[in-house]
């Protein structure tokens, strides 16, 4: 891996040029997935993590979700407004169970392959 992620949360941001992946509401379980897959790569472009977390505010997750390629939700959140909000974005993935959504978003991720290949998505139309 690289040392180009950039972690960045509530209220910071950050001007440079990279893919930007907006991480709502993940369990630690979901983060060391993601951190996973981006070990599986010898060399990436650089990449901005938004990190938003219940209780962080929501006018900052509004505003990283306008500006990231790629949003990865908890789909277990507690707050189901913010999970149906980002169900319904084209550019979103989740982990956990959609239940009443998933005609609306079935883009579920089940693994670390599956991180994998939406990074290396990301990467391809990045470049």
């Amino acid at each position: 891996m690289s040392d180009k992620v950039l972690l960045v949360t509530a209220p910071d941001d950050t001007p440079i040029d990279a893919i930007r992946i907006l991480l709502v509401d993940l369990t630690p379980e979901h983060t060391q997935l993601i951190s996973d897959a981006l070990n599986e790569f010898t060399s990436i472009p650089n990449i901005v993590t938004y990190i938003w977390r219940m209780g962080d505010p929501v006018d900052w997750l509004l505003d990283k979700k306008h500006k990231s390629h790629s949003i990865i939700f908890n789909a277990e959140s507690e707050d189901h407004m913010i999970t149906g909000y980002m169900a319904a974005q084209s550019n979103s993935q989740y982990f956990g169970m959609l239940k009443t959504l998933r005609n609306v978003n079935n883009n579920a991720i089940y693994n670390v392959n599956d991180c994998v290949t939406l990074i290396n998505n990301l990467i391809i139309r990045y470049e």
